[in-house]
């Protein structure tokens, strides 16, 4: 009868462990997919310099809260940010700029960024630095969509399938390059394997 008791308690508890941690598991999982798609707040400014005269162009370091940085930790759409800063430069006058945009999480990186680029072209005397103040131009955060987040991941997946492809077959050349120095000749017809080992 004891026994009966204890293995009756037994089962009760271990089914509310089992319940327990898939609790915990379906917590921790929607933790991550949530923390996947949250926006982050990032600094940026913007640099752009046209070929056809001397002038470059650099805005001030803006404060973007509506940025979203991915897991590999680079900003999202950032090709897109360089269009609004060249969209803008188009409106002022500008002719074919080229924009590039520079981003980092922390304020003391961003400034560091800022600052070097901005030495290395005052030092040179040889261009005229037009500062775009954020009154004037001002970034606009670019959310992704559900289908930019999947084609990232599909990205993502079909550049390991290649890294893998390319791995088998470099050790497959390997693998080549020492049958003959070994004496062995590889075929694909199994008769043909039985005749060079007699």
């Amino acid at each position: 009868m004891l026994f009966h008791l204890w293995k009756s308690i037994f089962t009760v508890r271990k089914m509310k462990v089992r319940k327990l941690i898939l609790i915990i598991f379906t917590i921790v999982i929607s933790m991550h997919v949530n923390a996947a798609k949250e926006t982050t707040g990032t600094h940026m400014f913007g640099f752009a310099a046209s070929f056809n005269d001397s002038t470059i162009y650099m805005t001030e370091i803006q404060y973007v809260d509506s940025a979203y940085i991915g897991k590999s930790n680079f900003l999202f759409s950032r090709e897109n940010y360089s269009y609004q800063l060249q969209n803008y430069l188009r409106s002022i006058g500008a002719v074919n700029p080229t924009c590039i945009t520079t981003f980092a999480k922390d304020q003391k990186k961003i400034e560091k960024k800022y600052l070097s680029m901005r030495k290395k072209y005052e030092k040179s005397g040889k261009y005229t630095i037009k500062y775009i103040t954020a009154s004037n131009f001002r970034y606009q955060g670019i959310m992704p969509q559900a289908s930019d987040l999947e084609q990232e991941k599909a990205a993502k997946r079909k550049a390991k399938e290649a890294k893998k492809a390319a791995k088998i077959a470099k050790k497959q050349a390997k693998r080549k390059q020492r049958l003959p120095e070994k004496g062995i000749i590889e075929t694909n017809h199994p008769a043909a394997a039985k005749d060079t080992k007699q």
